[in-house]
C-alpha cells in the first residue's frame, strides 16, 4: 500500500472540516463583544478589573478551545483513512495544522468585527463577507488570469514573466484555505516534498530550463493566517480601549 493513491475518505473528511471551520467558527465569536453590548452587560464587564487583553483573549480562547475539541473528534475518521493505508502521517499532522490555522484566523475576525459593530447582525454580515472573500476570492482572482492565459500562450512568454506568473499563481493559493490544502496535497504526492521544492522553466533568450525555488504552500498559509489573526486581536483591544476613551 506504500504507493496507493490516498482514498477520497481522507479528502472528504478534510474537505468538509475545512468548510465547516471557514463558515462555523466566526459563530463562535462574532457576538464576543457586541452580544455583551445588546445585553447591556457590556458596561458592568468593563467595571471589573478584566482588562481589554483579558477580554477578547479570554473571548478567543473559550471558542477556539471548544472549536480544537471539534477537530480532535473528527481525527478518528481521518485515522481510519491512515489505517486503510495510502494516507502518511505528514498528511493528517499537516491538515490538522491548516484547519487549526484557518479556524484561528477566522475566529479572530469574528473578534475584530464583534468590536467594530455594536450590533452582532452587523458583526455577522462582515465577518461572513470576510470569509466569504478569502475561500471564495481566489477564483475570482483567477478569472483574469483565464482569460489572458491564451495570450501568454500565443509566444513563449520571457523568463521574467513566467516567473511573475509562477510566483503570482503560488501568491494567491497562499491566502486561502481551500487551494493551499489541495495544493499541498498535490505537491506532496508529486514531488514527495513537505517543505521546499523546485519547478522548472524555460528560458527563451538561453534556450535553458531554470529551476525556481518553491516552499510548500501550507507553511506560508500557516505564518500568515497566525500573523493575520494576532493583529486582528491587536486591532481588538485597540478598539475596545478606544471605545472607552
Amino acid at each position: 500500500f506504500d504507493d496507493a493513491v490516498p482514498p477520497p475518505a481522507q479528502y472528504v473528511a478534510v474537505g468538509i472540516e475545512m468548510l465547516l471551520v471557514c463558515f462555523i467558527a466566526p459563530a463562535f465569536t462574532v457576538g464576543a463583544v457586541s452580544g455583551e453590548r445588546e445585553r447591556q452587560t457590556y458596561d458592568l464587564l468593563r467595571t471589573t478589573l478584566l482588562s481589554e487583553w483579558s477580554l477578547i483573549t479570554g473571548k478567543l480562547v473559550s471558542a477556539l478551545t471548544y472549536i480544537f475539541l471539534l477537530l480532535m473528534a473528527a481525527l478518528p475518521l481521518q485515522s481510519l483513512a491512515f489505517l486503510l493505508g495510502g494516507v502518511a502521517p505528514e498528511e493528517v499532522v499537516i491538515a490538522s495544522l491548516l484547519l487549526m490555522a484557518t479556524a484561528f484566523l477566522f475566529s479572530a475576525a469574528g473578534v475584530f468585527f464583534s468590536t467594530v459593530m455594536r450590533r452582532t447582525l452587523g458583526a455577522t454580515i462582515l465577518t461572513y463577507a470576510f470569509a466569504l472573500l478569502i475561500t471564495l476570492g481566489l477564483p475570482l482572482l483567477l478569472f483574469p488570469v483565464a482569460l489572458l492565459g491564451p495570450i501568454f500562450s500565443l509566444d513563449s512568454p520571457s523568463l521574467l514573466v513566467q516567473i511573475i506568473l509562477i510566483y503570482g499563481f503560488a501568491g494567491l493559493i497562499v491566502i486561502n484555505p481551500v487551494a493551499t490544502l489541495i495544493a499541498t496535497e498535490v505537491i506532496l504526492v508529486n514531488n514527495q516534498s513537505l517543505l521546499y521544492f523546485t519547478t522548472s522553466v524555460y528560458d527563451p533568450l538561453t534556450s535553458a530550463s531554470v529551476n525556481l525555488p518553491l516552499v510548500s504552500p501550507w507553511l506560508p498559509f500557516t505564518l500568515l493566517a497566525f500573523l493575520a489573526g494576532v493583529g486582528l486581536i491587536g486591532l481588538s483591544i485597540l478598539n475596545v480601549r478606544r471605545v472607552e476613551q
